[in-house]
């Protein structure tokens, strides 16, 4: 096992791990194991660069990480009209280490297999399922729970939720959903055995997020699951056409009579109109991010600033300060300009791993976990309140720059 393949599994483990071990303050700024093990990497990075002459091949990713430069460098400057300048200042501390993390992490993958990184994250999703199912079962979460933290406000609620090492269920069920591909995938190889233990990994997924109620990242299952079958089964799913336009009627009936009373919720229509349940709070917050936008003269209110923004006698958030948007949160934060690029930024990354996965066979199990990842992470990162901080969203931008690159040095 060469240093980069270790340096990635112990920045992969501390992702989850971090909070169990130091953490030391700086002012308002924390300094942790992971941050520190990403600044070693990078300054040995930086070393061998210089010194040892070794090579860091960005030819194929120049926009991505350009972009990722700018986006920070206009935070700098929307600190200047930041009414929480101290929370500015955090969000790009933190925006500083997550671009390092990416860089880091396209570095230390150009000379490791693709199998290598494809079982380390399907190695970490088994055992977080694993922990999720227990918390479920006995009612105990680990000390980075909610449940833990504020237990006091659970005390006379009879719920059961996982987190597993989440602070909340909200962002274990996104990355229960960036995770999942990795065992959809899985599906397709050649022995029974692991096709039965990746499908009772992908029932047990499905599970945790009903018991979770997190209803956004079962929809994004459900398109991963329809996008999995569509790009990884055509031939099967053309054989199929027949059959199914035989079975339409029955297929018609069903959804008349399952689906659609669930999608024509009453009840959350009318909650949205008399200003009541979390349906009107999140409508609410929607609201306020967009106004607060244009207040800004769409440049953006500044970093960590939407909770300074909240209008509660314009729009009713019972106390919710947080936009519960990845894409409003990036809108309402940096504006217009940096969400066209970051738009685009996505779309890059999705567009490249569908060519890989399309055009290259050899590649393809990556390629279509991630790409499958990203197409899930759409709907799903609408639910969390709040999404800058979450760690393993950023290193799954790194995992994906990082293959895109590799294969261009392949190709």
């Amino acid at each position: 096992m060469n240093w980069k393949l270790t340096a990635y599994l112990g920045i992969l483990a501390l992702i989850f791990l971090d909070s169990f071990f130091i953490n030391i303050p700086i002012g308002p700024l924390r300094m942790t194991l992971l941050r520190m093990a990403i600044l070693s990497v990078f300054a040995i990075m930086i070393y061998r660069l210089i010194l040892k002459k070794d090579v860091l091949n960005i030819s194929g990713i120049k926009f991505p990480l350009i972009f990722l430069g700018i986006w920070f460098y206009y935070g700098a400057m929307a600190i200047t009209w930041s009414f929480n300048k101290a929370a500015a200042i955090k969000e790009l501390y933190y925006f500083f280490l997550f671009i390092l993390l990416i860089v880091v992490l396209i570095y230390l993958l150009q000379k490791i297999y693709d199998s290598w990184v494809s079982a380390s994250l399907w190695l970490v999703g088994a055992g977080i399922v694993l922990i999720a199912l227990l918390e479920l079962a006995f009612g105990i979460h680990l000390p980075t729970s909610r449940y833990v933290i504020e237990a006091e406000r659970f005390v006379e609620l009879d719920i059961r939720r996982a987190t597993a090492f989440f602070y909340n269920e909200n962002d274990l069920s996104v990355f229960l959903v960036l995770v999942l591909p990795f065992f959809l995938t899985r599906l397709l190889s050649r022995p029974i055995s692991i096709k039965l233990i990746n499908l009772l990994a992908i029932l047990a997924i499905v599970g945790i997020n009903y018991m979770n109620d997190a209803r956004l990242s079962l929809i994004a299952i459900f398109l991963q699951v329809v996008a999995f079958v569509l790009l990884a089964q055509f031939k099967q799913v053309k054989k199929g056409v027949r059959l199914a336009l035989v079975s339409s009627p029955i297929l018609i009936g069903a959804i008349a009579w399952f689906v659609l009373p669930a999608l024509v919720n009453i009840d959350l229509f009318e909650g949205i109109r008399e200003g009541r349940g979390s349906a009107s709070h999140r409508f609410n917050l929607y609201l306020n991010g967009l106004y607060a936008t244009f207040q800004s003269f769409m440049l953006g209110v500044g970093p960590g600033n939407f909770p300074e923004h909240i209008d509660p006698y314009r729009f009713n958030t019972s106390g919710f300060t947080n936009p519960h948007n990845w894409w409003l949160e990036v809108l309402s934060s940096y504006g217009l300009m940096i969400f066209a690029g970051y738009v685009a930024f996505f779309i890059f990354i999705v567009v490249k791993l569908f060519s890989i996965y399309r055009f290259e066979k050899s590649n393809g199990h990556l390629a279509l976990s991630l790409l499958l990842s990203y197409i899930g992470f759409v709907i799903a990162c609408l639910g969390p309140s709040s999404l800058f901080y979450f760690w393993p969203m950023w290193f799954f931008y790194g995992v994906a720059l990082a293959f895109i690159a590799k294969h261009r040095i392949a190709k």
